[in-house]
C-alpha cells in the first residue's frame, strides 16, 4: 500500500516560480481551468450494527481511539452518517420499527432495539462531532406492509392504509430520533429500490414512488413541521447495458425511474436531492443535466469482497472521482468496521475501514480508510471542486478549502512511475508519481 502526504508551501523551492509555459508543453501536467464546480459538504459512513458488534469486541481505548480518529478534526474528520431505518444487510437481525400486522395506527411503532446498537454507534461519533449530519434510509418496510410478508423480497403494497402508514412511519422515525437528541438532516425513500435481494429489501416502480412522494411521504412531513429533507434516493441502478444477457430490466433506465419522478412537478416540490449508489451511476450524468436544482450525494460506496486488497482502494478512488465529477457534495462509505472476514448476516463478505480480529480485540486500518482520509481530512465542508485539463485530469482531483487552500488528491494505479506537474497561474510543482499509490499535495 502506497499513500503519500505532501505540504507544499509557497515558501519553499517545491512552489516555484517559473517558465510555467515551457511546463505546460509536457504531457505529465494538470492545470486549472479557471472554473469552479460544486461545493464539498461531507464524507462520513454508516452506522450498521454489526459494525458496533465489532467494535465491542476491542478494549474501551482501542474503540474510542477509533471513533477520534473517524469523527475528530484531527483525523479522518468525518462531518455525516447514514443509519437504517430498521434492518439492513448488516443488522445482526430482521426488524423494522413495527412488526405487528395491520398496525396501520403504528401504535407499536418503537426504535427501542436502535438504542442498542445504532443510537450508541452514533453517539460515540457525536462526542467528536457534535454537529453530524444524518441521513436514514429504510432498507425494508415493515413486512406486513409488503406483496410478500418477508424483509426480502417483495414491492410495498400500493393501497391507501398502507401508503399513508408508512409515510408517518418516516415521520415517526425522525421524531424518536429527534427525541434521543439525535437530528436526522436527511430521509430517503428506499435503500436500492432496483435491488430484489436476499437481505431487507423492496422494490419499486417508479411511478410508485413519484405518487407516494407527492401523495403520502411529502404532504405527511409537510404536517409534521419537521425541516427534514426528502431526498429521491437511493438509485442503484441500471446495472449494466440493455437487453445484454444479465442486463438491467427496462424500468430501470432514467426516463423510467428518476425523470418519472424528478419530472413530475408536484413530486419534485418535495425533493432536496438525490442518492446515488452503484450502478445508479449510470443515471447521474442524465440528472445533473436536467435537474441542476436537485443537490447530489454518493450514498454508498462499493463494498468489495472483505480482503481489503489496495486494487480495491485504487478502484475506489477512480469511483469518487466519477461520483465528484458528476456534482456529488457528499461521499458515504459503507462500513465503518467489521470483524475480520466482514461477513454479512446473509453471508457476503465485503471491505470496511478497519477490520477487528474477534480473538485478541486487535483493531487494524485497511486501505480504503487512509484512502478516505486522504480526501475527507483536508478538504474542508464549503470546499469547491475545481475543473481541470490535462492529461492527468482522469487521475486527479483539486479543491479549493473555503480559505483558498488548494487540495490535489493524485492516483497512479499504472504498473509504472509517472511524472507529474501541477501547474497554476505563474507557479507550478513537479513530482513522480510511483506505481500504484495515492498522493495527496496541499498548497
Amino acid at each position: 500500500m502506497n499513500e503519500v502526504i505532501h505540504i507544499v508551501s509557497k515558501e519553499k523551492d517545491y512552489w516555484k516560480k517559473e517558465e510555467v509555459e515551457k511546463d505546460r508543453m509536457y504531457e505529465d501536467t494538470l492545470e486549472l481551468t479557471g472554473e469552479k464546480r460544486q461545493e464539498i459538504l461531507g464524507f462520513g459512513g454508516c452506522f450498521n450494527e454489526l459494525g458496533w458488534d465489532a467494535l465491542q469486541k476491542t478494549k474501551e481505548e482501542v474503540r474510542e481511539g477509533f471513533l477520534k480518529e473517524l469523527y475528530g478534526a484531527e483525523g479522518c474528520a468525518f462531518n455525516m452518517g447514514r443509519v437504517p431505518i430498521g434492518a439492513n444487510d448488516f443488522s445482526l437481525e430482521w426488524y423494522s420499527c413495527d412488526d405487528t400486522d395491520g398496525d396501520y395506527e403504528l401504535k407499536d411503532f418503537n426504535v427501542e432495539r436502535d438504542k442498542k446498537y445504532t443510537v450508541p454507534f452514533i453517539r460515540a461519533a457525536q462526542k467528536y462531532c457534535p454537529d453530524l449530519t444524518l441521513f436514514a434510509s429504510p432498507w425494508s418496510p415493515p413486512a406486513w406492509m409488503k406483496t410478500k410478508k418477508v424483509y426480502n423480497f417483495g414491492r410495498i403494497r400500493m393501497e391507501e392504509p398502507v401508503l399513508d402508514a408508512y409515510a408517518r412511519y418516516f415521520v415517526k422515525f425522525v421524531e424518536a430520533y429527534k427525541e434521543l437528541g439525535i437530528p436526522v438532516t436527511m430521509v430517503h425513500v428506499q435503500n436500492e429500490p432496483m435491488a430484489d435481494q436476499k437481505f431487507p429489501s423492496c422494490l419499486w416502480h417508479g411511478s410508485d414512488m413519484r405518487d407516494f412522494i407527492k401523495g403520502y411521504l411529502g404532504p405527511a412531513f409537510e404536517k409534521s413541521g419537521l425541516d427534514t429533507q426528502i431526498w429521491l434516493g437511493t438509485i442503484n441502478g441500471p446495472f449494466s447495458d440493455f437487453r445484454s444477457g444479465f442486463g438491467a430490466p427496462y424500468e430501470e433506465f432514467y426516463d423510467q425511474f428518476a425523470n418519472t419522478i424528478l419530472s413530475d412537478k408536484d413530486a419534485r416540490k418535495y425533493l432536496t436531492g438525490v442518492g446515488v449508489q452503484w450502478g445508479g451511476k449510470h443515471q447521474l450524468e442524465q440528472i445533473e443535466a436536467s435537474f441542476p436544482e436537485m443537490h447530489i450525494m454518493q450514498t454508498e460506496s462499493e463494498c468489495g469482497d472483505g480482503r481489503n486488497e489496495w486494487e480495491q482502494a485504487e478502484y475506489i478512488y477512480f469511483l469518487m472521482w466519477y461520483f465528484f465529477r458528476h456534482g456529488a457534495e457528499r461521499y458515504t462509505y459503507w462500513n465503518m468496521a467489521l470483524s475480520e472476514g466482514g461477513v454479512s448476516s446473509w453471508g457476503w463478505s465485503q471491505n470496511s475501514l478497519a477490520t477487528i480480529k474477534e480473538e485478541t480485540g486487535e483493531l487494524i486500518l485497511q486501505p480504503e480508510f487512509y484512502l478516505m482520509k486522504h480526501f475527507s481530512h483536508f478538504i474542508k465542508p464549503g470546499a469547491r471542486l475545481l475543473d481541470t485539463k490535462g492529461h492527468w485530469t482522469s487521475n486527479a482531483m483539486v479543491f479549493e478549502n473555503p480559505d483558498g487552500q488548494l487540495v490535489i488528491t493524485v492516483m497512479n494505479s499504472m504498473h509504472h512511475d509517472r511524472a507529474f506537474s501541477f501547474c497554476h497561474k505563474e507557479r507550478s510543482f513537479s513530482a513522480v508519481i510511483g506505481a500504484h499509490s495515492l498522493h495527496t499535495f496541499v498548497v
